[in-house]
């Protein structure tokens, strides 16, 4: 055999072999995006056996709405202008199920015109594993930038108890000075109601910075609310509707239960400034499987305890801001931005976090999340 049989051979089976290929479906298109034929990874990743295209348009493989905005077509176009073309984007199978795709095409010319040559791979379980190490890419970030804050936080607020201390004593002493000068007594009674007010600003950035003291203990979440529900009615207001969804079988927790009773006390004042008095607050616990806080990107059965509101929301473009300390969308003067700070703060030292997103509702939801004790 002559090596130029030898090569037509060799083309023969490699034509062969490829039209045999499951891992990928191939396709070829005519110059109008018709499907000309397609190998046996047609009916592996598409679904269709590869005589059901012949003829067909390339948008078939398309959603109704990317083919009316004309994404096939314009990829054709694009290869026959450009001669090679590679997209990542959703394809539709025979089943209608959508599916992350790998599309490369290519210009393929000869005497009898152009054609198209496109390699299509299901690349769907690689899209949600890179999608879930952004994921938690993302929650190790903004975990590290607040446990940096917090630190910061811790530091100023112990230097900050120590000058209130100071103040607060000079003033313990002024006192015990009788003077019949009504005027000092009330400046006095004003500089006492200001050293309160400041330590308790540094209780709530000394909670934030995970350096308040925690008794926690094994407790259910669903006994614990249902026994300060009335708290939390009250709380609320008669105008506004609280309505409470436990799940069914929850897995204890440890946790201190003055301090998430706070917590919980913070978010639906939170959610009741918000509403203006009047609108509906769901309160709910449930198991949810979540990215471990301090893991490298494993996950883990955590108790979520979720305040949802119909308020008017927090703006995406904020939310990641909104446990960072000082940070309020109140009016000035009508909160010191650390009531958030304090519930991520007392999350995040119990072993979970916070997470803030939309209330099925439509308005703000914070979601606490606390580990489950084996």
């Amino acid at each position: 055999m002559s090596s130029t049989e030898q090569e037509q051979t060799a083309a023969a089976v490699l034509a062969d072999d490829v039209l045999k290929l499951h891992c990928c479906a191939i396709l070829q298109l005519d110059s109008d995006g018709r499907v000309l034929g397609g190998n046996a990874g047609v009916a592996a990743v598409l679904g269709y056996a590869a005589e059901e295209l012949r003829t067909q348009p390339f948008s078939l493989l398309f959603s109704a709405a990317d083919s009316q905005r004309g994404v096939a077509e314009q990829a054709v176009a694009r290869t026959l202008e450009q001669g090679i073309e590679q997209l990542s984007l959703a394809m539709v199978r025979n089943d209608g199920v959508r599916f992350r795709a790998s599309v490369m095409m290519e210009r393929v010319s000869d005497p009898a015109g152009s054609r198209v040559l496109v390699l299509i791979r299901d690349i769907t379980e690689i899209f949600q594993t890179q999608k879930r190490v952004r994921e938690a890419q993302e929650i190790a970030l903004r975990a590290q930038r607040l446990d940096a804050v917090g630190k910061l936080t811790l530091g100023l607020s112990h230097d900050f108890n120590n000058l209130l201390s100071v103040i607060g004593n000079s003033l313990d002493m002024l006192s015990l000075r009788r003077s019949g000068d009504e005027s000092v007594r009330r400046i006095l009674d004003i500089a006492h109601r200001a050293v309160e007010r400041g330590t308790q600003l540094t209780r709530q950035m000394l909670a934030f910075g995970r350096g308040q003291t925690l008794v926690p203990q094994l407790s259910r979440v669903d006994d614990l609310l249902t026994a300060s529900l009335e708290m939390y009615r009250r709380v609320c207001g008669e105008t506004i509707e609280l309505e409470i969804e436990l799940a069914a079988d929850l897995p204890p927790i440890s946790v201190d239960v003055g301090q998430l009773e706070a917590a919980l006390l913070n978010l639906l004042s939170n959610s009741r400034d918000a509403m203006h008095g009047v609108g509906k607050v769901v309160l709910c616990a449930r198991l949810e499987t979540i990215i471990v806080p301090s893991g490298g990107g494993e996950r883990g059965p955590f108790v979520s305890i979720c305040v949802g509101d119909s308020g008017p929301g927090i703006q995406a473009e904020i939310q990641e801001s909104v446990f960072e300390p000082f940070f309020t969308t109140k009016s000035v003067g009508d909160g010191s931005g650390l009531g958030l700070s304090q519930v991520y703060g007392f999350a995040a030292q119990s072993g979970g976090t916070a997470m803030i997103g939309t209330s099925p509702l439509g308005g703000a939801a914070v979601s606490l999340y606390f580990p489950v004790v084996a």
